[in-house]
């Protein structure tokens, strides 16, 4: 199955549903999700912007997080997480044009959504869970992409 096709994604969902047991924490999660790649498409610039894509992530933002029950009731813990993320992923993108050892820290900083998403399931289900569950997350999302893969797209 082909990361980020139609497939995957309908897979991924249903795996966050098994995950999370809250729609509302899917629905938050796969909007979340969406934003971060309107976000990186900005900067990167390494694909076309599509109207659609855009409108999508910022009406969703705008009208449905403010509303949305696992959002509201977790915002005061979900909002430093969303700060420290973006820094994640900006100080990956400087690391990304660094010597090759930098290139390996931003290879691991990129995917700082997995703490994103554990903090999630731990919302969600608890601590046991969480960890029970943490490996098949890392492994469901980050193993698309090998650290050499990755080097060689950054040559």
């Amino acid at each position: 199955m082909q990361f980020d096709s139609r497939q995957w994604r309908a897979t991924r969902d249903a795996k966050l549903m098994e995950w999370l047991q809250d729609p509302h924490a899917v629905q938050f999660v796969v909007l979340f999700s969406d934003a971060c790649e309107l976000f990186d498409d900005l900067i990167d610039k390494d694909k076309p912007l599509e109207d659609g894509h855009v409108v999508r992530v910022l009406f969703g933002l705008l009208t449905e997080m403010p509303v949305n029950p696992f959002f509201d009731r977790w915002k005061a813990q979900l909002v430093p997480l969303i700060i420290t993320g973006i820094n994640a992923w900006l100080d990956a993108n400087e690391l990304e044009q660094g010597d090759e050892n930098d290139k390996v820290f931003a290879y691991v900083l990129r995917d700082w959504y997995m703490e994103f998403l554990s903090f999630v399931i731990y919302a969600t289900r608890g601590r046991e869970v969480m960890r029970e569950l943490s490996m098949d997350v890392r492994r469901f999302f980050t193993h698309h992409e090998t650290l050499e893969q990755y080097m060689e797209k950054l040559s």
